[in-house]
């Protein structure tokens, strides 16, 4: 009985799993087959069902019906197709377009191959859909972006030492990204805090992982206080394991000095009401002691 099982009788075990192997991609991955100049010669279901075609209606046209109209008349894509017609593999994430022009994003590999004098006869395609990846990134950065622009970040080393941080970060403390870059958070808190137990503990959990959300007071590069609404954000690998620290916040200087005033005027008040209430109730005495 052949290693291989009973369908591979009569073949050789190289063959056989060679074949073995071509099946197991193309179940698996969307493949597609051109002639070194581009022409379409083959494709398997999981490439027609990615880009919205039937065979016949790409079979024997060339590749750049999947490209923007604009790139093919380019320097560059004839260069790929040059390029890959002398014999050189290529592989990146590429941007094409389906049936009815519909955006597709593929991780893939260009593969040429070889007939037994060295030359390019055919060029095979593995490629897998990663536009959903693609969006999904293309969400996020959105977010982040958006979060860039409204409020103030800085990145963090898990150790407190400062990797970069936004323009309206900068702004609030008033020192330039070559100034703190490299520096440790502690720079931007009172000497004697930054000693403190309190502070080691606060760098330690979030090493730890432990999300951190308070009003802080911070020291900006004139040594005046700055208030600030913020978050510190373990960032973690993939593993789930925190790398980095992100911290967004909002400066709240104006509304905390605002709030310090009220308080004192209400304090001052109070003090005074109390004051005015303990004569007031000194004359009823005096008033009844005669």
């Amino acid at each position: 009985m052949s290693f291989f099982g009973p369908s591979y009788q009569g073949k050789s075990a190289g063959r056989a799993e060679s074949e073995a192997v071509c099946r197991a991609l193309d179940m698996s991955l969307a493949t597609i087959k051109f002639s070194p100049d581009g022409t379409i010669i083959d494709a398997n279901k999981n490439f027609l069902d990615v880009m919205g075609y039937t065979l016949d209606e790409i079979r024997g046209k060339h590749h750049c019906i999947f490209i923007d109209p604009e790139f093919r008349e380019s320097a560059e894509y004839k260069g790929f197709w040059s390029s890959l017609a002398g014999g050189k593999f290529m592989q990146a994430e590429y941007k094409r377009f389906g049936k009815g022009g519909k955006e597709v994003w593929i991780q893939a590999s260009y593969n040429p191959l070889l007939d037994r004098s060295g030359k390019v006869y055919r060029v095979m395609k593995f490629a897998t859909d990663v536009t959903a990846r693609k969006l999904r990134d293309a969400d996020r950065a959105g977010q982040i972006d958006a979060i860039g622009r409204s409020q103030a970040t800085i990145e963090f080393e898990l150790d407190g030492t400062i990797i970069t941080a936004n323009e309206n970060f900068l702004n609030a403390v008033g020192y330039s990204l070559d100034e703190v870059k490299d520096q440790h958070h502690r720079i931007f808190v009172d000497p004697q805090e930054a000693c403190s137990p309190e502070y080691a503990e606060f760098w330690n959990s979030l090493k730890g992982g432990k999300f951190s959300q308070a009003e802080y007071r911070r020291i900006d590069k004139n040594g005046n206080n700055v208030w600030i609404q913020a978050s510190y954000n373990p960032i973690m690998d993939m593993n789930g394991q925190p790398f980095k620290v992100v911290k967004y916040a909002t400066d709240v200087t104006d509304q905390v000095l605002i709030r310090q005033r009220n308080e004192q005027v209400t304090k001052v008040v109070n003090e005074r009401m109390d004051t005015i209430g303990t004569k007031a109730e000194t004359a009823r005495m005096k008033v009844r002691a005669v």
